[in-house]
């Protein structure tokens, strides 16, 4: 699908270009923009791409039927208005229904601004690093850790496998994969949220820090860190710990992994977003009916997930701030339905074309 269209009027026309992705070029929007922690992990399932002339970067777009998804703008946040208000038009001449998320708060406030409906789905902590180790209580319970963890003779280090030889490099990928199986068949939760841990550790290695821990030689637990380019921060996507690892192996890998970027120089670290999160961040969009529901129902479906056990584990490294994260639905509410199963499917079952996504990952690892 390829859609060319001039958006505005006769005294300011501007191309607009809906097309199929190009990977080489969405990756490299990556690199420079990317702004919400999990646009790495959705690189694989964009099917198109959105640009605007006049306007650096794009939208990265995947097709769900009639439906258009989109995440936060692959963009400086300068154009971001132009481009989604482009976007939304050239959507909806060629007939398909436009959805975002999840998005950041600045993009769901240039959507309420076009008339849109942003709904809070949770929010994400960020542990800004010139103040780190945290203090206080949660503070304690790291600095505990990390002695429990020498004590349990826990060995955590940052390991780079581009850099082991092909045998090693090799064994060591059996490893996480092996470890990956293991802690996805424990988990509490029946339903694998693709907005919070769609498990692939390995993807986009080329791009990612890696921190194991081991005991007695054996991998025992794992956090994979990607970057945040446009915030020149790292997101520690995915902290496993093995089903027999001791009990301070995940929280004294996060310390370790956010001890290296500190020294490296990185401002500002995130362990990713939390759904139904009691925390909220500070910006100014209302609580929507939607979100009032959704919060009726917690308790219910704290059954299936440990909403608040992910959000005490995140909440003891000491975040200095909390963003909160939407689904931003379209103006008519006739077209939520359609919008909304595109969003649920993406969200419990995330669609991913091999072809893309091989195509994806050669770009990734050329670069």
């Amino acid at each position: 699908m390829t859609v060319e269209v001039a958006v505005g009027g006769a005294a300011a026309v501007v191309g607009a270009r809906l097309e199929p992705v190009r990977p080489e070029v969405l990756i490299g929007w990556h690199a420079r923009y990317a702004c919400n922690p999990s646009a790495l992990a959705a690189l694989p399932g964009v099917t198109h791409m959105f640009t605007l002339e006049g306007v650096r970067g794009g939208l990265g777009v995947q097709r769900l039927g009639r439906v258009l998804v989109v995440g936060d703008p692959l963009a400086p946040p300068a154009g971001w208005a132009a481009l989604l208000r482009a976007f939304v038009r050239v959507a909806g001449e060629a007939g398909f229904t436009p959805a975002f998320g999840p998005v950041g708060a600045e993009c769901a406030a240039v959507l309420r601004d076009l008339g849109w409906r942003p709904v809070r789905l949770g929010s994400t902590p960020y542990v800004h690093l010139r103040d780190w180790p945290a203090r206080g209580k949660g503070g304690a319970r790291v600095r505990e850790a990390v002695n429990r963890a020498g004590r349990e003779g826990l060995t955590l280090r940052e390991v780079r496998p581009d850099r082991l030889p092909r045998e090693q490099g090799a064994r060591w990928t059996a490893e996480v994969e092996a470890l990956s199986g293991r802690w996805l068949r424990s988990r509490r939760a029946g339903v694998a949220f693709h907005w919070i841990f769609e498990l692939r550790p390995l993807a986009f290695r080329d791009r990612k820090r890696y921190f194991e821990a081991r005991q007695a030689g054996r991998l025992v637990g794992l956090v994979a860190a990607s970057p945040v380019a446009g915030r020149g921060a790292w997101y520690l996507e995915d902290v496993l710990r093995d089903v027999d690892a001791p009990a301070s192996t995940g929280t004294a890998l996060v310390a370790c992994a956010l001890d290296a970027l500190k020294a490296g120089g990185v401002p500002l670290a995130t362990l990713g977003g939390v759904p139904l999160a009691r925390e909220r961040g500070l910006d100014a969009l209302p609580v929507t009916w939607p979100e009032r529901l959704a919060y009726r129902v917690r308790p219910l479906l704290s059954r299936a997930y440990s909403f608040d056990g992910l959000e005490t584990f995140k909440r003891r490294f000491g975040p200095a701030h909390w963003e909160n994260e939407y689904l931003v639905l379209p103006p008519a509410w006739w077209a939520w339905p359609r919008a909304a199963l595109a969003l649920t499917r993406l969200t419990l079952h995330p669609g991913r074309q091999d072809a893309v996504t091989a195509e994806v990952a050669l770009h990734v690892a050329r670069a």
